[in-house]
């Protein structure tokens, strides 16, 4: 059995750090918590758990920051405690080739993408799942700081196999290529921020990245309001057609504070190098969230306007706070995936998804850009790391 792994050790971590100031090829060197092992297979954890193989597994933004290492020594994260080991790769499509003997939602054969992969109840065994879990907001997980009671490698997505219970997985139908299934998850991602503040008609928003999961949040809000009038803000222009073709009305070129203006009929104030917009959009999907943006998108929405931050960094930052209670904003911080509410509904983002694509409403054809094999992964995150100008989404093949 391989696996990819993330060493969890602060040395490794601190020295990849270190020289990855001065040359980008710091993060191939043997010396990275990165590993690609291989394993003596087990068997089943207990009786609840299936065996996959996989297919094909997406590389996810997280799954850079591991291979980067840029997780800050200040973060929110930082006092929780973590596993020595992180298995990497999460947006999959794998088929089933062993069940335990109390699986009722899986047979072999079954074709299966990961619905859960983040620190919950049901990943660690927990018997009594905390009231997150239960609403199934397993990204939110209460126990996300406690020890698991799975003590055995369990795989993930960049390998050839992994173990997974039942309730971590979710049946991909017949009629969904493979190529399609790779796309559940980061689908998953761009609904569940759209769905936690959707356009109303005529309103001005903005997407700011044009990278997987902002190109899927353009689709996804032109599918649940049409009428809104959708702005991008991406600087590779080899991305603007195809988020055009995904549903944007515009894409804003320029000076980021001038277009914004411009587009929304706002006021651009300016004294030195500090600016200001008065009457910006209505709603922003922050879909980047580096470096001086979270300071900009505030600025950049109108009184009572709604920043939906889906970007992250790792680190701390500073902003200027002023535009927040001035301005009387609303901050929607917004994770992963998990239960939605929608026309009266209760229903995960992933059968969500699954639905839209059975229904033919969503474009699929020209995210996946590149495909490596599994044993190439060193190349596929030096392609993400050089930003290469025509990459959307990078997949690994997992199956001989």
């Amino acid at each position: 059995m391989k696996t990819i792994i993330f060493e969890g050790k602060i040395f490794k971590i601190g020295m990849i750090q270190f020289f990855s100031k001065f040359t980008k090829k710091a993060y191939h060197w043997k010396i990275s918590p990165v590993k690609f092992l291989k394993i003596k297979e087990d068997s089943l954890p207990n009786e609840n758990f299936v065996k996959v193989k996989n297919i094909l597994s997406g590389i996810c933004g997280s799954d850079m920051t591991f291979y980067t290492c840029k997780q800050g020594p200040s973060t929110a994260f930082l006092p929780m405690p973590c596993s020595e080991i992180t298995y990497l790769g999460h947006e999959t499509i794998g088929q089933v080739i062993e069940i335990g003997k109390n699986v009722t939602k899986f047979k072999v054969g079954d074709r299966v993408t990961m619905h859960k992969y983040m620190a919950c109840c049901d990943l660690k065994g927990i018997d009594i799942p905390c009231q997150n879990c239960k609403n199934g907001n397993y990204a939110i997980c209460e126990n996300y700081g406690e020890p698991s009671k799975i003590n055995q490698i369990l795989g993930a997505g960049f390998g050839d196999y992994y173990y997974a219970p039942q309730d971590q997985l979710l049946k991909v139908p017949n009629e969904i290529t493979d190529d399609q299934a790779v796309l559940i998850e980061p689908f998953a991602v761009s609904l569940h921020s759209v769905l936690k503040c959707i356009p109303k008609e005529n309103e001005n928003v903005l997407v700011v990245g044009a990278g997987m999961i902002g190109l899927g949040i353009i689709q996804f809000i032109k599918v649940f309001s049409p009428k809104c009038h959708l702005y991008v803000m991406e600087k590779n222009k080899n991305k603007h057609e195809f988020a055009k073709k995904l549903g944007a009305d515009e894409i804003l070129t320029g000076d980021n504070y001038a277009s914004v203006a411009n587009a929304t009929h706002a006021k651009l104030y300016q004294k030195g190098k500090n600016k200001m917009v008065i009457g910006g959009f209505d709603v922003i999907y922050d879909t980047v969230g580096k470096g001086s943006l979270f300071n900009d998108t505030l600025r950049w929405l109108k009184a009572q306007g709604t920043l939906v931050k889906v970007g992250y960094q790792m680190t701390k930052t500073k902003f200027d706070e002023t535009p927040i209670w001035w301005q009387g904003l609303n901050i929607i911080g917004c994770d992963s995936h998990g239960v939605e509410y929608y026309n009266g509904e209760k229903i995960s983002t992933f059968d969500m998804v699954i639905r839209l694509m059975q229904q033919g409403k969503l474009i699929t054809e020209g995210f996946i850009t590149h495909k490596f094999d599994l044993k190439d992964y060193k190349k596929a995150f030096k392609l993400l790391i050089e930003n290469q100008k025509n990459a959307i989404k990078v997949v690994l093949k997992c199956s001989n």
